[in-house]
């Protein structure tokens, strides 16, 4: 009796590693068709307090800093990619969120209010295909 109840969990559990091997495959699937289907894009659109303060063409290499009533970041673009190499904030994680170039990508400084977004061909940044 025992050595059947034995093989009956043995069995539920090959399902249970097949099921979590079906749908690590499937994840890392989707995970690579979504990533391949992103665009470089041609312009960052910076936000702060809600507002547009800037568009900068991705193939024109700059620095730009920014500055409010909480403080202030510095962007670079360099090589087609945007990234924030200098930030008054205390937390520093929009200098660790690496280089943005494909379209729909962001750098965010929560403590400043500071959104930057890559956008498509498109200077203002609007809508594309997919939002409408």
């Amino acid at each position: 009796m025992q050595k059947n109840a034995l093989k009956k969990s043995f069995i539920s559990h090959k399902w249970y590693i097949l099921l979590g091997a079906v749908l690590l495959i499937t994840a890392l699937c989707l995970f690579l068709v979504f990533k391949q289907n992103k665009k470089d894009g041609k312009y960052v659109k910076v936000e702060q307090d809600g507002k547009v303060v800037g568009s900068y063409p991705l193939d024109e290499d700059g620095r730009y800093e920014f500055t409010n009533f909480y403080g202030s970041n510095t962007l670079i673009i360099q090589d087609g990619k945007a990234y924030v190499t200098e930030s008054t904030c205390s937390d520093h994680t929009c200098e660790k969120m690496g280089k943005v170039y494909r379209q729909g990508e962001m750098i965010i400084c929560i403590p400043h209010k500071l959104f930057i977004t890559v956008t498509g061909d498109s200077k203002k940044g609007g809508y594309d295909g997919i939002s409408g």
